[in-house]
């Protein structure tokens, strides 16, 4: 959501991931008090079942349409850029803080080392809000404080 990293499902079995797509939903859900209008989805999570679930719930799947693409399924196809901003965070986290190095021994330290990359994307996404937030507050303070004050203290 906007930039920011959720771990909900770490395994080393394997399984088809493609059957969470329900419980991610209803984890989103539980965070934040009610299901997103959007889903953007990889093919492997667009099962009948899925997409019937997601219509059920009125929510949106934007993903490549079942059968021969229509005039109309194309306004709800995924544009080629769409996916980037997801995917790119998997890239963040694997080229820039290593978690495609990861060289632990024992299952809980890697899972803790997982877990630690997507806490520093978190961070690293929020000290890039604290900057924001920080210079628009700094620009009010001056436009609407020191600058009126200065005006004041001049005329007089």
């Amino acid at each position: 959501m906007d930039g920011f990293s959720f771990l909900d499902t770490i395994s080393w079995d394997a399984f088809n991931k493609g059957s969470h797509l329900k419980d991610y939903v209803e984890n989103y859900r539980k965070r934040f008090g009610f299901y997103p209008a959007k889903v953007l989805a990889d093919q492997i999570y667009c099962t009948r079942a899925n997409r019937k679930w997601l219509k059920d719930n009125k929510i949106k799947l934007a993903a490549k349409p079942l059968g021969r693409p229509s005039a109309k399924a194309v306004a709800n196809h995924v544009r080629p850029g769409e996916r980037n901003p997801v995917e790119g965070k998997f890239g963040q986290a694997k080229n820039g803080y290593g978690m495609n190095r990861i060289r632990a021994r024992l299952k809980n330290t890697s899972q803790s080392w997982i877990a630690s990359i997507i806490l520093v994307l978190n961070l690293v996404k929020l000290a890039g809000m604290a900057q924001v937030c920080l210079s628009f507050s700094a620009w009010m303070w001056l436009n609407y404080y020191l600058i009126p004050v200065q005006k004041q203290s001049m005329s007089l």
